[in-house]
């Protein structure tokens, strides 16, 4: 029969919070046994599931009065010694460096980006201030024994609590690096009380990093280059740049595609930029640029160095749909479907919003004049929402606000209409670019989901 007539635990590594002896099972207490309690330890008797008896730094020999179970059961014969248990040696300093990390991305919503998953690591800090509470609970109703297995249990804690804060706190990707200091410090308050649950005193929480995934940091540098992604014209503008590059070096010139454009794409980038701004009521703003006197024609026509004799050569008027197929391949749109009238986009946004646009060739205006018309799906129509998208037509950059019928139910559609024979690569890259980001920021007005 195994009797342990020396009980202690030398914690050389500093970071076991639980050890027990025997590791396994229970043993024979001999009485008058020596039990050594080493400095930021506490001995805590176990015995038929509980927590019996604590013992404080020091050295002490196990009779009946210090160990009050043995007093009646010494009373009552056995075969065996009459104290079968074990001890655990719970450590009391404080546990630092401690590491923790999310295994699985957190998906939070953003204002700038839609749905995101974010992953974060850092680190923490904690000491056992109640350790018959802390074997009561985590160790022995959890069951976790070992320092590894209340590590890790303390880590889920984490993630789980650092996962509602950061989806309720509602702070926008970009500004978080500046946030984490403040968000530290609300995680602690939050999880200390978690901590207590099991006698433990969360002392630090550190926040060394939250990043997202690789497609959103492409999407932040995408908006770094533009100077400001919700910014609908320099939206638009970098849309139809990043279509054009490169088509003016297109060596099929048997389709006038690649000489076409490359004639007009420094004027139409210039124009882009320089576009007068237009105020929230719709007016256009005056400015330089629009002063009579002929100063526009002075800045593109009246260099005497420019020879325009080469016009004549210039090909017929583009074809709409080879410019959109041309936009699309150079921009990264996918074009999900066509047909002899029609053409259905998927444009990226956002790194994980899409939208989805139809093109239709196949409408006239009233005088039999071609039209492209450009729409997306915003979501369900509800009627008593009609008179505030009628006010916010008048705020629109790009299109106006419609109604179509689909399938026997109403849904709220953005709209453009262009002249096919008037209508250049640049203006069809405005105008989708725009539509698609308009109806995107709608739809996640209308909803939570990416329906397009």
């Amino acid at each position: 029969m195994f009797r342990l007539e020396v009980i202690d635990y030398v914690d050389n590594s500093n970071q076991h919070i639980v050890a027990r002896i025997p590791q396994h099972g229970t043993a024979a207490i001999q009485y008058g046994a020596q039990l050594i309690v080493q400095q930021n330890q506490e001995a805590i008797f176990f015995r038929d599931g509980r927590a019996m008896d604590r013992f404080g730094p020091g050295r002490y020999t196990l009779t009946t009065a210090n160990v009050p179970i043995l007093t009646k059961i010494l009373t009552i014969p056995w075969e065996k010694s009459p104290f079968q248990a074990c001890v655990y040696f719970i450590g009391k300093q404080w546990f630092a460096d401690q590491r923790w990390g999310t295994r699985q991305p957190i998906t939070v919503r953003d204002k700038d980006f839609g749905v995101v998953r974010l992953r974060g690591f850092g680190k923490f800090a904690f000491r056992v201030v109640d350790s018959e509470l802390l074997l009561n609970t985590l160790v022995g109703t959890q069951g976790k024994f070992t320092t590894e297995e209340i590590s890790t249990y303390l880590k889920d804690i984490i993630v789980s609590g650092l996962t509602d804060l950061l989806a309720t706190a509602g702070i926008p990707l970009l500004d978080l690096p500046a946030r984490f200091d403040e968000l530290s410090s609300a995680a602690r308050l939050k999880l200390s009380e978690e901590f207590a649950k099991f006698g433990l005193e969360l002392n630090q929480f550190i926040i060394s990093n939250i990043s997202p995934p690789e497609e959103v940091q492409k999407a932040i540098d995408a908006r770094s280059s533009m100077s400001a992604l919700g910014d609908l014209r320099s939206f638009t503008v970098y849309q139809a740049a990043k279509g054009l590059e490169g088509i003016g070096n297109n060596s099929g010139a048997a389709t006038g595609v690649g000489f076409g454009m490359g004639m007009m794409l420094p004027g139409m980038i210039a124009q882009a930029v320089n576009q007068t701004p237009v105020s929230s009521g719709g007016a256009i703003a005056a400015g330089a640029g629009g002063a009579s006197g002929g100063a526009g024609f002075g800045a593109m026509g009246g260099n005497p160095g420019l020879d325009f004799s080469q016009l004549k050569s210039l090909p017929a008027p583009l074809n709409p749909r080879a410019s959109v197929e041309q936009l699309a391949k150079q921009s990264g749109w996918t074009i999900d479907a066509q047909d002899a009238e029609r053409m259905i986009l998927i444009v990226p946004l956002a790194a994980t919003r899409r939208q989805r646009i139809t093109l239709d060739f196949g409408r006239t205006d009233n005088d039999g004049h071609a039209l492209i018309a450009i729409s997306s799906v915003c979501g369900p129509f509800e009627p008593s929402s009609a008179a505030t998208l009628l006010r916010y037509n008048d705020q629109l950059l790009y299109g106006a606000f419609a109604v179509v019928r689909q399938s026997e139910m109403e849904f709220l559609t953005l709209r453009a209409n262009l002249l096919a024979d008037t209508t250049d690569p640049l203006e069809l890259a405005r105008n989708i670019a725009a539509i698609a980001w308009q109806a995107d920021q709608v739809e996640m007005q209308l909803s939570d989901a990416d329906m397009n």
